[in-house]
């Protein structure tokens, strides 16, 4: 009796085995919709990205953001900080993608230096958020509208604002 249930037992592994080989033949698997809401600023929030030149550093930094296996949604930015809308390969390690986009960013932004004078480097800080399918349209429209938005509101209190939605303690150490 046993070895029979033993031999049921391996039946029914060997079907549902079969079962995930089909359904992972028809859908794919691996699948991911991992949206992330990213900000990187100027050191010292100075303010030094130029209007000049910035279609040729979001065309890198996209270039970047690509060459990890994730995609750029949207990016835009005001003259001391990046919003950038990102659809996240699931084996990216983040803080890997922000030192590539920082360094690349850096190198581009030499190469177009009389665009970027004041430019002196990227803050060590970055801010990430999660983004749910339902968010993604209004995300992207917020950070496409950039320049509009900033007029009312600094960019102190973006993040301090943005940390309250996603009940971060902006002030964690």
């Amino acid at each position: 009796m046993v070895g029979n249930q033993a031999h049921q037992w391996r039946l029914l592994g060997e079907e549902y085995l079969a079962h995930v080989r089909d359904y992972e033949y028809f859908c794919g698997m691996s699948l991911s919709a991992l949206y992330f809401h990213l900000v990187i600023r100027t050191k010292n929030g100075d303010m030094t990205i130029s209007e000049a030149a910035k279609c040729d550093l979001y065309a890198y930094m996209a270039g970047i953001i690509t060459k990890r296996g994730c995609r750029a949604v949207v990016i835009n930015d005001t003259p001391n900080h990046i919003h950038f809308l990102i659809n996240v390969s699931p084996s990216t390690c983040f803080s890997d993608l922000v030192h590539d986009l920082q360094l690349g960013a850096t190198h581009c932004i030499k190469t177009h230096r009389e665009s970027f004078i004041k430019f002196n480097g990227w803050g060590r800080e970055f801010a990430v958020f999660s983004c749910s399918a339902s968010d993604r349209s209004r995300i992207i429209s917020y950070i496409k509208n950039q320049k509009t938005h900033h007029r009312t509101i600094s960019a102190e209190d973006e993040l301090c604002s943005f940390c309250d939605m996603a009940q971060i303690d902006y002030y964690q150490t």
